[in-house]
């Protein structure tokens, strides 16, 4: 390098001292620059923000060069070269800071022999084997085939484990996109996602077309691959970029329940959230529709929609599925002697699943619904009638079973999901054994699920879906229970449908039973008089700060006093957002220092993107996802009985069974003194604290609050604001979903037949 141009001799050689460093400084070329070297030193590396600080070998420097940047677990012995700017720092004197790292493919045996020897379990006698074997394919055969190194004496499967996962952390592929992400500014955690997904054309692929990545890597969405796209150059207006986000915009509407939009409103968002032209979203709107990956068909309610294919095929077999259990011809079961006590809608519910392939039960607290399963179900006995019980999550199967005396299973169980594949062994090809199938909390039935379930099912099954349609709609896209009860309810249809509305005797001294049909109502609150042990009250707010206070002193003092209860196992907190103060994150963290203060704890490191865990014994956890090998369930619910830091382990007590977890095993669990009023479907607990503030505005809806509260057996307690509780009970819009399984499910049944609008483009 000549000591004139950009390059490292344009410095004066030699460290250079903090105490030089503003002499030095105007010296400093501030122009890109290349450094080419050999990596001597790895002095600094975090594997989660890939900061690194490297000392490099350069030719023509009598000394070690410093070499700071965001790169993947480099190698002593790497032949690198550095993309970047020179720059002195404060305490540390001249360094050169790296925007780009290439490593440097040796091309001839000798140096693709001095390679093999940075790797672990290979000197130089193994080196010169492998080469003499493989010759100049040696490093293809490690990224390709790298068992055939077990072909090389002395090599076994050990050593081949510790050479593939150098090879893949490293040097190979991986390495480095890894590297061409970080010089992206991106996530270098997503390379293996990508490799995988697209192998050797990886790289170029994300140069080329970096919206693929969204649609077809799991884990990387549109805000990731627009980042990509922008900082390649790529034009805000291009087709691709318009079409990624039309599918984003798709996307987003599902997250939020929806199964479709209107045509003018994804118009309207896609263009407003790219910067674009409406019409120039139009035009990408009707090529993505050409190609099927948009299809527009009506509404419920004959409004023109646009649906994904993916929902569509979910409605429509869905669909299929329940028409075909409801119009084949069932054996009449006649009726066994019920009890005196039954209501006449309670009779009428128990007629109907005598009488329907499908009967809808729908009803509101204290209305009986679980009087009238256990008589439907007593009369299925009595006509020896197979019985298939399930529920959504695993306390809603428990408490079905509870209500019912009869065994229930989450529907992943049912269905007996198959984690190598991801798919169910029962479905269309392989359906239930025959009898009666009753699923409980239907509210929660999203429109995959729901898909999966009866699939599952011929027009030998008999099928009982129960369920409080006021409550909130299910986590995923659909609006199951409200279709399924739309489509019962048109003329002729042969779907039953029995909706219990009296509230019984033993309901009725009931303030909890009382609130919740108020809400419904949209009356205000009744609070219970003070002085004495009621069932339910509103305590106001000033703000987060207060109410997280009043949140604790309740929760931990005085509910267990009053009560009796136990306020780290039998009261839960429910509110509408995990953040802020009244969140569920920080009053976790209050609860499980007063509750557990003293007790041994155990700190989980979170991985990429996640949160840190510490658990204590005594606290409340709850599994955040279905675990088939464990046989814990998502919203399963325990208390920490033991931990051991130093082999990372947690033993919960499951209600009954004790589960352990070790590891990143534990990232599974979250504390749960407070969950959100959405993760507490299909749950009961003896007393309920719920939060709402004008800090969870956007959540506030009628059938939020009317959930809350319902999951309360003997007490629940409002916190908040005044004008806060009266907007939630005020908006009604909470359960308005854009979907079309009403429809579709009304032409099966033969009941009614919207046209089709393949014509009409975005």
């Amino acid at each position: 390098m000549s000591p004139k141009g950009s390059g490292p001799v344009a410095v004066r050689r030699g460290p250079i001292h903090a105490a030089h460093a503003v002499a030095a400084a105007p010296d400093l070329p501030t122009e890109l620059a290349v450094l080419a070297g050999t990596v001597e030193r790895v002095v600094y590396h975090d594997d989660r923000t890939r900061y690194t600080v490297l000392r490099l070998a350069v030719a023509g420097f009598a000394e070690l060069l410093t070499a700071v940047g965001r790169a993947s677990a480099p190698e002593v012995g790497a032949q690198v070269t550095l993309h970047g700017v020179w720059d002195v720092h404060p305490s540390h004197g001249r360094q050169f800071r790296f925007e780009r790292v290439l490593v440097e493919v040796p091309t001839t045996m000798a140096g693709i022999e001095r390679r093999l020897r940075r790797y672990p379990g290979i000197k130089d006698v193994m080196a010169a084997r492998i080469v003499a074997r493989f010759g100049l394919d040696t490093l293809a055969v490690l990224e390709q085939a790298p068992r055939r190194l077990l072909e090389i004496e002395g090599i076994g499967p050990r050593t081949l484990e510790k050479i593939v996962e150098h090879h893949q952390t490293h040097v190979g592929p991986i390495a480095q996109l890894e590297a061409q992400l970080l010089e992206l500014d991106l996530p270098s955690h997503l390379g293996p996602a990508i490799h995988e997904r697209f192998g050797s054309d990886a790289i170029a692929l994300v140069r080329a077309k970096p919206y693929r990545l969204a649609r077809e890597v799991r884990g990387i969405g549109f805000s990731t691959a627009d980042r990509i796209a922008r900082a390649l150059g790529l034009a805000m207006d291009s087709d691709e970029r318009i079409e990624a986000g039309l599918l984003h915009t798709m996307e987003l509407a599902a997250q939020d329940g929806n199964c479709a939009l209107p045509i003018e409103i994804l118009v309207r968002k896609a263009a407003l959230a790219l910067g674009v032209a409406e019409d120039a979203v139009r035009g990408a709107g009707e090529h993505l529709v050409e190609g099927g990956e948009l299809v527009l068909e009506h509404g419920n309610d004959g409004t023109p929609l646009c649906f994904s294919p993916e929902l569509v095929a979910a409605e429509e077999s869905l669909a299929h599925a329940l028409a075909a259990i409801a119009n084949a011809s069932h054996r009449r079961w006649s009726l066994v002697e019920l009890p005196s006590n039954l209501s006449a809608g309670q009779i009428a519910a128990v007629s109907a699943v005598a009488e329907h392939g499908v009967v809808v039960l729908t009803g509101g607290p204290g209305t009986g619904k679980s009087t009238v399963v256990r008589q439907m179900l007593a009369l299925a006995r009595a006509h020896d009638e197979p019985l298939l019980l399930c529920a959504p999550t695993g306390r809603a199967a428990k408490r079905l079973e509870q209500a019912a005396g009869q065994e229930a299973r989450t529907i992943h169980r049912l269905l007996e999901f198959q984690p190598e594949t991801g798919r169910f062994l029962h479905g269309p090809t392989n359906p239930l054994p025959r009898g009666l199938v009753v699923v409980d909390e239907a509210s929660m039935l999203d429109v995959a699920l729901g898909s999966a379930l009866f699939g599952a099912l011929t027009p030998l099954h008999r099928l009982l879906v129960v369920g409080d349609g006021d409550q909130l709609p299910s986590v995923g896209p659909g609006n199951v229970l409200s279709d399924i009860v739309a489509a019962a309810e048109k003329p002729g249809s042969p779907l039953g449908h029995v909706r219990l509305s009296e509230v019984f005797r033993q309901a009725h001294g009931s303030s909890i039973v009382e609130n919740a049909h108020r809400i419904l109502r949209g009356q205000s609150l009744r609070a219970d008089e003070a002085g004495a042990p009621g069932e339910f009250f509103v305590a106001h707010a000033k703000s987060p700060e207060h109410a997280h206070d009043l949140c604790v002193r309740l929760a931990t003092e005085r509910i267990p006093e009053v009560y009796g209860l136990d306020g780290a196992h039998e009261v839960q907190l429910l509110c509408p957002m995990h953040r802020g103060k009244a969140g569920t994150e920080a009053l976790n963290e209050a609860l499980s220092a007063r509750h557990t203060a003293g007790q041994a704890e155990l700190v989980i490191e979170g991985g990429r993107g996640q949160r840190l865990r510490r658990f204590c014994v005594g606290d409340r956890v709850m599994q955040t996802k279905n675990d088939y090998n464990k046989a814990v369930f998502n919203g399963d619910i325990g208390r920490v009985v033991a931990v051991d830091p130093s082999t990372t382990t947690v033993v919960v007590d499951m209600d009954g069974p004790r589960v352990s977890y070790t590891g990143h095993e534990g990232l599974a669990l979250t504390l749960a003194y407070a969950v959100t009023i959405h993760k507490s479907q299909g749950s009961e607990f003896p007393a309920v604290i719920v939060t709402l503030l004008p800090e969870h505005n956007i959540m506030l809806r009628r059938n939020l609050l009317y959930t809350a509260i319902t999951r309360a057996r003997q007490l629940c307690v409002v916190v908040g604001d005044p004008r806060s509780i009266e907007q939630a009970i005020g908006r009604t819009d909470g359960g308005r979903r854009h979907t079309g399984l009403a429809r579709r499910l009304s032409e099966a049944l033969g009941s009614v037949v919207l046209p089709r609008s393949e014509d009409q483009g975005p």
